[in-house]
């Protein structure tokens, strides 16, 4: 009798160009996609390639952009928090209450909705590090009870008023620079602030201490503790962070419309997790860059603001924002996957 084919051994070279390619298509992959969306909309349409647009879609990213860095520091330490988006409301609704209803200056108003939300970190920290609850269950209360509170607060109503216009240069100011040898240039102040806190965020986790740590935390937590790093405060430190970026998220988007109500942070969750994992930032934790998250949320934008540029139905948005989902999490697979 025959002895079975013996299976043909993959030659080295060829598994590792295959490993190669994986690796691009994972960490990569994405921005391929955003650079073939962008060539198609600069040919197919009149208005997305000007300066005008362009800014508007910066813009429109900075919030989701600016919060998302907390989501990616919290995903690098292999959890979640699906809390962020009803921090920015309450800390906005609070800001705007305080200033509207209580005539508390600008300043001291975004103090305290900056505090209010590092507090609701700290307390998701707390809950996770102290009583060992699951983070996406913890957070997954804690939206419910902000959302509530936010409510409770505005009583379904909007909070407006004159008051609220000494905040709006937050999202509408604009600064010329004028530099040698170039063409004046103004910079919208809501895209400066967004690339301010990438670079500062950048530098934090290249180049200091709780940077390592957070990595270090994601890759391997029991390893990180008995290499002398305190975990918990760690966890604690970070989801205060996030907590803070996503209030000062919720101030920007009350400079920008204007107005607070209970509902403004509803369709922010979404984007802000999205842009995170698609930008490489592996839910397993301990891997990602903080510039991939940047260049996503502005990708994740560059299609809304595209498919109105295309006359697509918002119907039709919500079923491509839920394939850019699917497709964020395929590549997150992909980056793990053995050849």
């Amino acid at each position: 009798m025959a002895a079975p084919d013996k299976a043909t051994p993959v030659p080295p070279e060829r598994q590792y160009s295959a490993r190669r390619a994986v690796n691009f298509l994972g960490e990569q992959g994405f921005i391929v996609i955003f650079v073939l969306w962008a060539l198609y909309l600069a040919a197919s349409t009149d208005n997305f390639a000007t300066t005008q647009n362009l800014f508007t879609i910066l813009r429109q990213a900075a919030i989701i952009g600016i919060v998302a860095i907390g989501a990616h520091l919290i995903i690098l330490m292999g959890d979640m928090d699906l809390s962020l988006a009803s921090n920015l409301t309450l800390s906005g609704v609070v800001m705007a209450a305080l200033m509207v209803n209580q005539a508390v200056p600008p300043l001291p108003a975004v103090v305290i909705a900056l505090a209010l939300g590092a507090f609701i970190g700290l307390v998701n920290g707390l809950v996770i590090t102290r009583l060992k609850i699951n983070a996406i269950i913890t957070t997954l209360g804690m939206l419910s009870i902000l959302e509530g509170l936010a409510f409770i607060i505005t009583q379904g109503k909007t909070i407006f008023g004159d008051e609220l216009e000494s905040i709006e240069f937050l999202s509408r100011a604009t600064l010329y620079l004028s530099l040698p040898l170039l063409p004046p240039l103004s910079l919208p102040l809501p895209v400066i602030i967004l690339f301010a806190f990438y670079a500062v965020a950048y530098i934090v986790l290249a180049r200091t201490t709780y940077g390592a740590r957070v990595y270090a935390v994601g890759n391997n937590t029991k390893a990180a503790w008995l290499s002398g790093i305190n975990v918990d405060r760690v966890k604690l430190l970070t989801y205060a962070v996030a907590g803070m970026l996503a209030a000062f998220g919720g101030v920007m988007q009350v400079a920008r419309q204007g107005t607070a109500t209970g509902g403004m942070g509803s369709d922010f969750l979404f984007p802000i997790l999205t842009a995170v994992v698609l930008g490489g930032a592996s839910l397993t934790g301990g891997r990602g860059k903080i510039i991939h998250t940047l260049i996503a949320a502005i990708f994740l934008t560059t299609i809304t603001n595209g498919m109105v540029l295309l006359g697509i139905s918002i119907y039709t948005q919500r079923v491509v924002s839920g394939a850019i989902l699917i497709v964020a999490l395929s590549l997150d697979r992909l980056r793990t996957v053995r050849l």
